[in-house]
């Protein structure tokens, strides 16, 4: 997946800059709702045309430039996080070869991009792998913001307060 095609360039104005940042999220959105993230056989075009099965590295690549899209604007962050929220899902639901890879390459960048700073999003993507990934080691990945492994719990209360009203 190349997003070449969406760069932003110095001579752009304010609201050329917004289209093609909206663009580049649209894209990314359909690569997702098409089923094209998760499709394990290639499409049947024209033979001049190779089209690859979705991949790990294709999955990693979207992934890493909705994260790069949320950093961008903070009026993009919250559209970006539910896109990425999609491909989770999408991934869940779907029975490829390299779906556990998939997931712990999301618990892997979401956690480590954002280090020690919850956010409502966080808690979002938290709550969809928590159920599908029930053997990794929650505890010391929601520590120190959590004291329970389980992000509901009473005990996180009044962490997950904290989060939720900013």
């Amino acid at each position: 997946m190349i997003v070449d095609g969406s760069k932003i360039q110095g001579s752009m104005t304010g609201q050329e800059e917004r289209d093609v940042l909206f663009a580049r999220l649209f894209g990314l959105a359909t690569v997702i709702h098409s089923g094209l993230l998760v499709r394990q056989t290639p499409l049947s075009t024209s033979p001049s045309s190779a089209t690859n099965p979705s991949s790990l590295e294709s999955y990693k690549e979207l992934v890493n430039h909705l994260l790069d899209l949320a950093e961008k604007k903070s009026w993009l962050r919250e559209c970006a996080w539910w896109t990425i929220g999609q491909a989770i899902d999408a991934v869940i639901k779907s029975s490829l070869s390299w779906k556990e890879e998939a997931l712990a390459s999301s618990l892997e960048v979401v956690y480590e991009r954002e280090k020690d700073i919850w956010t409502p999003e966080m808690v979002a993507i938290t709550l969809k792998l928590q159920p599908v990934m029930p053997k990794h080691d929650w505890k010391s990945t929601l520590a120190p913001t959590f004291k329970d492994s389980a992000i509901l719990t009473p005990a996180n209360f009044s962490s997950l307060g904290r989060i939720l009203k900013v």
